[in-house]
Formats: C-alpha cells, structure tokens, sequence
C-alpha cells in the first residue's frame, strides 16, 4: 500500500481551495466548487455575461458575481438565440441571429473576440427560397476545428457552412429527400456537434402541419460530420424518438456531455437526458409551471447540467427587484413602461441539475433581471443558448 504524507493531502487541498477548485459541503467529503463565466444569448442584440460560481450543497447552487454586457448589435437587428465558443480558440465566440435583420432582409453570422468584446466578422446571409416560415432564423449551431454550423428554425429548415477562419459561406443542406427526412409536417430543427467533432445531432419537432403546433414527438438523428460538412452528404448514424406533451414539448438546444455519454435535450417543458450513443431518454424532468426550458450546458466532469429558463416572474404590482450594482449593465433598450397590476416580466433563469440523482437541485438564479432592473427596463428577458468558459 501506497502511503500519502498528511502534510501532501493538508497542501494539495488548500491549493484546490485557493484555486476555487473545491469546497467544503454538509459532509465531510469536499464538495467541487465549479468557477465559470456563462455567455447566454439575448433577444437584445447582446450576451449576458455572467462570471458566476456553483455550489451543489447551497440552496441556490449557482452563484452570481458579476454580470455584464457583451453586444454584437441592437433589438433590431441582432437578436440571437445562438452562442458558440470556438473550440479551437476560447476566446472566439461565433453566432447567429434570430430573426432577419429589417435593414438587409437577410440574418446575421459573426464572430466576436470575448476579451475585448469586439465583433470580428459579421456577414449578411441570404435565405433560400425554400425556406418559406422565415420568422424565425438560426438558433441552434455546431462546431468542427475548421467551420461554423448555424441550423435554422425555418420551414423548411437547412443547415448551414461557414469558414471559421473568414466567415465564408460553404455548404448548405436540407435533409428533405435524405435519409433523415420524417416524411411529415415539423415544427423546427436544432441541433449540436458531439465532443469529438466527428457526429451532428439534429432533432426535428413533428408538427400538425408545417411550422404547426407540435405533437409532442422529437426525432434526433446522429449523422456524420465529415459527410456533411465536406461532402454535402447525409449519413445517419443513429436515430431515436422522444415522446413528449402535444402543444407544449418541443426540442430547442442542447449539449452533449464532455465525457461523450449523455445528451442534455431542453424540451420546453421538460429537459431531456438523452443517451448519446443510442438516442435513448434516460430520464425526463420537469420544468416548473412558468418555466420554459431553451438550452442545457453541462459542467466539465459531466456530473451537472444548467439548464437555461425562460421564466414567468415579477408581478408588477408587487415586484421585488434583484439588484446588482453594475455600470456595464447600461443598455439602449427603451425606458421604462408601464406594467398593470396582473402583468409580468419574462426574465431569464439558470438552475442546476444533479446527472447521477436524476433531478433538479436548489433554488434558479436570474441573470436577466440583475441588469435590466437597474435600468428600470419593463421589457421581457428573453434569453436561449448558453455557452461556458470554465477555469479548470
């Protein structure tokens, strides 16, 4: 048997502690303490930026330190759904916009240096004729070490190539005729790139009729990344179904887990926990009644999921404001309005769930209402993608 010195252990955990490593819990086994900087996209034309820290032992695990602005554009022009850290490069992040921007007609692509908060590259993308529900734009994005894959919420929908290194357009694909095609009416795609790079998982929402109501029923498909990107080809690699709630399940984004077993799927009103090699579901949890699930990020030793909310809050009438003292919280977003006695704000949630005990754990933590409450903003928070730099 091998033995450990108690003065090596006594150093090795004060300098865990020192590095925000670790941290004490309710037992007498150390608790991980995960320190990370959140970049969750807005429908303001900017990224919340939110250097927080998580504890799963305290009631409300996710810790909010500082929160800030990053902004690629205005309302009208930039809202984005989408944020994708390189993984080539932490300090590029690449992003699509939600809707099409009113002075171009087309949506935007860009990229953005995060430490200086300058936006690099920005084009116009022209939208295909097929493509003929437009209201809703690109959302959900995948990565390869050489190129940005936005995917679009359009019907019919497509997906996307661009050049990281210039932002050139190079590829795009419809799955209508492929082997991915459902052969029936859907709502929207979404979709991400497995850690590896080598799959793409897209999940298609089975509608009524084009652009309807869902019916409660996901599709995920696995296809192979170097056929698509590379080659325009379609090759499916797997395929399950997740059955959810007619008219209120519907897939948005998603991750895979960094050790390449789970997927975390939100669904609106549920989030999925999917298996990434057999697209089974492994566990469905449950939104709260005002909650509506749009992304799920997980931590970098795959053992907990934040998953983002968009989340009925703050009457009015009788609201108690979260306050956080912040000059970088400044936004040009109009003043404040008046709200009626019975009237909310939507704000924009990050909660925290347990992988191994299959649950929700403690209390949500708003990085929406912090900034907009400063700045007696009345407008709705709407927040979707998450992406993280973690200090490991």
């Amino acid at each position: 048997m091998k033995i450990v010195k108690k003065n090596v252990l006594k150093n090795a955990l004060i300098g865990a502690m020192a590095l925000g490593l670790v941290g004490l819990g309710t037992t007498s086994q150390a608790q991980k303490v995960y320190t990370t900087t959140f970049y969750v996209a807005g429908m303001g034309g900017h990224f919340a930026k939110a250097e927080m820290t998580i504890d799963p032992t305290l009631p409300a695990p996710l810790q909010l330190h500082k929160l800030t602005r990053v902004v690629i554009g205005d309302a009208d022009s930039h809202p984005t759904h989408d944020a994708r850290i390189d993984n080539m490069n932490r300090n590029i992040m690449f992003w699509s916009t939600y809707h099409i921007d009113p002075a171009t007609g087309m949506p935007h692509v860009g990229k953005t240096n995060l430490l200086t908060g300058k936006v690099l590259e920005d084009v116009n993308v022209s939208v295909p004729a097929q493509a003929t529900h437009t209201h809703h734009m690109y959302c959900a994005s995948a990565q390869t070490d050489k190129y940005f894959i936005p995917i679009t919420m359009t019907n019919k929908a497509y997906i996307d190539v661009f050049r990281k290194s210039d932002l050139k357009h190079v590829r795009r694909v419809f799955l209508e005729g492929t082997a991915a095609d459902i052969h029936k009416p859907y709502l929207f795609y979404h979709g991400t790139n497995s850690p590896d790079m080598k799959e793409l998982l897209i999940t298609i929402n089975e509608a009524a009729k084009p652009q309807g109501a869902p019916i409660g029923k996901m599709d995920m498909f696995l296809l192979d990344m170097d056929a698509l990107v590379n080659h325009g080809k379609v090759k499916v690699l797997a395929h399950g179904i997740a059955p959810g709630a007619p008219g209120k399940t519907m897939s948005f984004r998603q991750y895979f887990s960094p050790d390449g077993k789970y997927i975390a799927n939100s669904g609106a009103d549920r989030m999925y926990l999917i298996d990434a090699h057999t697209l089974k579901v492994l566990d469905v949890a449950m939104m709260g009644k005002l909650e509506e699930n749009h992304d799920d990020i997980f931590t970098p030793d795959s053992k907990y999921i934040i998953a983002t909310s968009i989340t009925k809050t703050l009457e009015s009438g009788n609201a108690q404001k979260i306050s956080m003292k912040n000059p970088s919280c400044t936004t040009e977003v109009a003043p404040k309005g008046q709200l009626g006695p019975n009237d909310y704000l939507m704000d924009g949630q990050l909660k925290l769930y347990d992988v191994k005990a299959r649950k929700f754990i403690g209390k949500a933590t708003s990085v929406c209402l912090p900034c907009h409450n400063e700045e007696g903003v009345d407008q709705h928070a709407v927040l979707c993608g998450i992406d993280a730099n973690w200090k490991i």
